[in-house]
């Protein structure tokens, strides 16, 4: 009876254990050194220092994923609408809301659509959004925040 007690205890602390693990807060990746006129990736809570641009642009989160997975056949795909927030030296920081549709690559196209903005300029330079991944294959809840992946482009105005 008391090594099965024992046992039970020891059970319920390991399963206490591993549920905190899971649901800590993970930590931020590092921040990254971009360079301007090179794209750079960033995962959502991550930062990129533009050092000769003296700016800092941070991947707050995909805020939502409208594009039709790859394996569902849909009347519309829609965009990614990415939190953004960026800040010139030691000023304060600007939240940016920036939208882009993807080809299945996960590729930004090149040219404008009405109304979506997947691009702004900020500080004298242009942010862009090159790419989105992953791309969404049989459902959009498929992607878990953390394995988004976003590319950006910043150049001079």
């Amino acid at each position: 009876m008391h090594r099965s007690k024992l046992l039970l205890s020891l059970l319920a602390l390991t399963l206490f254990l591993l549920g905190c693990q899971l649901f800590a807060p993970a930590t931020p990746p590092p921040p990254l050194t971009a360079s301007v006129g090179a794209e750079f990736t960033l995962a959502p809570g991550q930062s990129a220092v533009i050092e000769e641009a003296g700016l800092t642009l941070k991947l707050i989160a995909v805020s939502s994923d409208e594009r039709c997975p790859s394996k569902i056949e849909c009347f519309a795909s829609g965009p990614v609408t990415l939190s953004v927030s960026a800040q010139k030296g030691s000023g304060e920081a600007t939240d940016l809301v920036l939208k882009t549709f993807t080809s299945n690559d996960g590729l930004a196209p090149t040219m404008e659509f009405e109304g979506i903005q997947s691009q702004t300029l900020f500080g004298g330079y242009r942010i862009k959004v090159t790419s989105v991944l992953p791309y969404p294959v049989r459902s959009k809840s498929e992607i878990r925040d953390s394995d988004y992946r976003v590319s950006f482009l910043v150049t001079p105005e």
